[in-house]
């Protein structure tokens, strides 16, 4: 047995993404919703070879044989990108359990209804899986990014730091 991983690092107005398996990491922006990490899958090299479509793909039984697992081996390889961040951003990090059971339209509609309220619309995620036969685990962490969070680097802000 083996578990999969998605984590994010916010800092400095960005988002450095670490990810193993098929635990995902998706964004919301204004209106457009998008998965940001690649999953770790059998079922992804397929759809990434051509021999069958992101539609089959959802009916497949063929899910959960991801190829990168943490607990395998005593060291897999993580797959690690840093994205500029906006304020007003959404970020959903999530299990399989989710997004094996609800449809990314699904997911996109009820985080653009609930966006003000983050931990009802984490419920409510939670719920769709369920609803929808909720086979498996279901993980769901959403992050607003409110502001911009640079670093303040220059040699005033190094001397106000010696003050604080």
């Amino acid at each position: 047995m083996g578990t999969t991983l998605a984590v994010a690092l916010f800092h400095n107005n960005q988002v450095t993404v670490g990810h193993i398996g098929d635990s995902r990491l998706y964004r919301l922006r204004g209106d457009t919703f998008e998965q940001i990490t690649r999953d770790h899958s059998l079922l992804q090299e397929q759809i990434d070879s051509g021999m069958i479509s992101k539609e089959q793909a959802r009916y497949s039984q063929n899910k959960n044989l991801v190829t990168r697992a943490v607990g395998i081996d005593p060291e897999v390889e993580t797959e690690i990108h840093t994205y500029e961040v906006q304020a007003g951003d959404i970020y959903l990090l999530c299990s399989d359990g989710l997004s094996d059971m609800v449809l990314d339209e699904d997911i996109h509609a009820t985080l653009g209804t609930l966006r003000a309220n983050l931990p009802l619309a984490a419920t409510q995620l939670v719920q769709l899986a369920n609803d929808s036969g909720g086979r498996d685990n279901v993980s769901v962490i959403l992050v607003r990014v409110v502001q911009e969070f640079a670093v303040r680097t220059g040699w005033l802000a190094k001397l106000k730091a010696w003050f604080k």
